[in-house]
């Protein structure tokens, strides 16, 4: 057989971008993409077979993330969850609510935290806010990508309604320090004589972190079925009991009238067989994996030493503070994007950025924040690991890597 026709056999290196269906998921939805496809909605038996199935998944997901059920909405994935979030909460707090007295808020009176290098669905929809006169403050990062929290307490006071932020940095893989930001945030409170709210973007989390609500120290979390092995198309929004959301669209009265039309019931069935599944075993899950992605970052940086061509600098937090999948790092002076496409032909599926950033977007706006260095922020490249990766594929990958580096240096 000649070159040509030979078969490249596969390395998935992606798994922040998407995940593979869990087998177990799709069982579990394959009912329901088949027979059981009535409207949750309607009264006969068909529809009431989906309704159960739905109510029953969100059990389950509730269960998972230890919240009532009544506290889980189901979107249309981590994109719709962080929007729902960040509008609900903000025109909740415009209309006020004549039951329990709460005055309604101009825009122009709030204020929402969060930093310049979060997820485009977090500052995308926080421009759309500030251009109503919501006002929106910025707290600095560490080189890391950790919120620095004197900073944060520096920027709160009784205008602050909101602090959102990523759990996990989908770029860098750093995970921000919750509970301290929730202190924080609460002795705000006491002092201000107001409610300041915590929305987490976690879409990263469940395959690797403790989920558990109260663990989070969070009001708001938004997952994402299709970064823990669910369907895409799927996402949860979780809210704790003291946060009253208002619609961002209308038209029915599912999920609590929060995002009204036809439940997608195998998408839901699967997205908590998923989520179950992932925070059953998250611990040992993320243990295996790291130890992989340990020795595959010191095999990356041995085999690119100073004084290289082109040294390898990685972006980040290190230890406990990243999460356990993640690898990103920087060559500065070489076109990472054309190497992602070179690392592609040779089968390793690698990313430059986060996928909704868009491909030949320009610069990693989370490593140019972090490290003020252009050149590292250009040059990036994101290996994300899943549990069956294993050293053997990262240290071909490295030697593919290594030899476009050299062939591009003239060496």
């Amino acid at each position: 057989m000649s070159d040509a026709k030979k078969t490249i056999s596969r390395v998935y290196l992606d798994w922040a971008a998407a995940t593979p269906l869990l087998p177990a998921a799709y069982a579990a939805m394959e009912p329901y993409l088949l027979g059981g496809f009535g409207n949750p909605s309607a009264i006969h038996a068909e529809g009431q077979q989906a309704r159960v199935a739905v109510e029953a998944a969100r059990a389950t997901i509730a269960s998972a993330v230890q919240v009532r059920p009544e506290y889980v909405t189901v979107t249309s994935g981590g994109t719709e969850g962080n929007n729902l979030a960040i509008f609900g909460l903000v025109e909740s707090l415009s209309k006020g609510n004549p039951s329990t007295g709460l005055v309604g808020r101009a825009y122009e009176s709030m204020t929402v935290i969060t930093t310049k290098i979060e997820h485009p669905s977090v500052g995308e929809a926080l421009v759309a806010l500030a251009a109503r006169g919501v006002q929106v403050r910025y707290v600095q990062v560490t080189e890391a990508g950790k919120i620095d929290l004197e900073h944060l307490r520096t920027l709160l006071d009784a205008s602050v309604v909101l602090v959102s932020t990523a759990l996990i940095n989908s770029e860098i893989g750093t995970i921000q320090p919750t509970r301290a930001i929730h202190k924080i945030l609460h002795t705000a409170e006491v002092k201000y004589d107001t409610n300041i709210y915590l929305h987490l973007d976690a879409a990263q989390a469940p395959l690797w972190l403790n989920c558990q609500f109260d663990a989070l120290g969070a009001d708001l979390v938004t997952l994402d079925a299709a970064k823990f092995c669910g369907p895409k198309g799927v996402g949860l929004l979780i809210r704790s009991k003291r946060t009253h959301l208002a619609p961002a669209v209308f038209g029915g009265g599912q999920e609590s009238g929060l995002r009204p039309g036809t439940e997608n019931v195998a998408g839901i069935v699967g997205a908590a067989r998923a989520l179950e599944a992932a925070q059953a075993n998250w611990r040992a899950r993320a243990d295996q994996v790291r130890a992989v992605r340990d020795e595959a970052i010191e095999h990356i940086l041995t085999m690119f030493p100073k004084g290289n061509p082109s040294e390898v600098l990685l972006n980040g937090a290190v230890g406990v503070d990243r999460v356990a999948n993640n690898i990103n790092i920087s060559i500065p002076g070489l076109d990472t994007e054309f190497a992602a496409v070179v690392l592609d032909k040779h089968g390793f599926a690698v990313s430059t950025k986060s996928a909704c950033s868009g491909a030949g977007s320009g610069a990693s706006t989370v490593v140019q924040e972090t490290t003020k260095d252009p050149a590292r922020a250009s040059a990036t490249l994101r290996i994300t690991l899943g549990p069956d990766n294993t050293i053997e594929q990262l240290q071909s990958l490295t030697g593919v890597l290594k030899k476009h580096v050299m062939q591009m240096s003239g060496y």
